[in-house]
C-alpha cells in the first residue's frame, strides 16, 4: 500500500495521480498548513517592495497565503524578478499571471546559487514561520516574509496501515517524517519503504534507523509517485 503524508490542501496532485496508477493507495496527512498574520516589520518590507533585487517564493502555501499582502505590490513593481523554489510553487504563481524562474535542483541550495551566480544583492523571501534555509546559506541580504505555519496533524489515524505487509509511504518535509516516527508502531514483520524528497530527508531518515529508503529524482509528486510505483 502506498501512504500520502502531505497535508490535505497540498495533496490533490499527488492523489490523482495515485488514483490514475489503479494501486492500492491510502491519503493520511500529518501535518496541516495555516495562515498566519505577518509583523509589522514583514508588512513593511511589502511596502518597499522596490528597494529588493529578486522576491522568492519557497513553497507553494506561501503563494497562496501570501497573495493577499502582495499582489497589488508586485503588481506595481513589474521588473522585480521572482525566483520559485519549484515547478508546483511556480505553477502557483503562473496561476496569478506572474512569471517566475527555478533553479535547476529545487531546493535552497539551488536558490543560493542562482543568487550567487546573478548577483542579487538584497532578497525579500515569502515563506513559513521557521526561518528558511536560504537565509543561511545564500551571499545577500536576506528579509524574510513569513505568512504560513505548518502543524503537527492532531487525531491522526494509522490503524488502517498497521496491518499490511508493505507500506511505501510519501514524505516530503523532515517535519512529516518526525510526526511519522512518533505515530507509527512498526510491527517487526511490515515492510517500510519510504520515497523522501530530498537528500537532507534521506539523511535525517537513515538517523532515525530506516534502511529502505528511495530519494526521488525530485521533490515533485510526478516523480515521488513514480518512485512509489517502482516499490510496490
Amino acid at each position: 500500500m502506498i501512504v500520502n503524508t502531505r497535508p490535505a490542501y497540498l495533496s490533490q496532485k499527488t492523489n490523482s495521480l495515485l488514483e490514475k496508477s489503479q494501486q492500492n493507495f491510502i491519503h493520511i496527512p500529518l501535518t496541516r498548513i495555516i495562515k498566519t498574520e505577518p509583523s509589522l516589520q514583514a508588512l513593511n518590507y511589502i511596502n518597499n517592495l522596490k528597494d529588493y533585487d529578486v522576491l522568492i517564493f519557497t513553497s507553494q502555501s506561501a503563494v497562496t497565503y501570501g497573495q493577499k499582502f502582495y499582489l497589488d505590490e508586485i503588481d506595481a513593481n513589474k521588473n522585480i524578478p521572482i525566483l520559485a523554489i519549484g515547478l508546483a510553487t511556480q505553477e502557483s504563481l503562473r496561476k496569478l499571471n506572474l512569471a517566475s524562474s527555478i533553479p535547476p535542483t529545487f531546493n535552497s541550495a539551488g536558490l543560493a546559487d542562482v543568487i550567487r551566480k546573478i548577483g542579487y544583492k538584497k532578497c525579500l523571501v515569502f515563506c513559513g514561520e521557521k526561518n528558511p534555509r536560504i537565509a543561511a546559506m545564500a551571499d545577500a541580504d536576506i528579509d524574510v516574509f513569513p505568512c504560513y505555519a505548518s502543524h503537527d496533524e492532531m487525531n491522526i489515524d494509522v490503524s488502517k496501515i498497521r496491518n499490511k505487509n508493505k507500506l511505501v509511504i510519501l514524505v516530503y518535509t523532515h517535519q512529516s517524517l518526525r510526526v511519522l516516527m512518533k505515530e507509527l508502531l512498526v510491527d517487526k514483520n511490515q515492510k517500510i519503504v519510504l520515497i523522501v524528497a530530498s537528500k537532507r530527508i534521506e539523511e535525517l531518515a537513515k538517523g532515525y534507523g530506516f534502511r529502505n529508503i528511495i530519494l526521488a529524482e525530485s521533490p515533485h509528486d510526478k516523480e515521488m509517485v513514480k518512485a512509489a510505483l517502482v516499490e510496490i
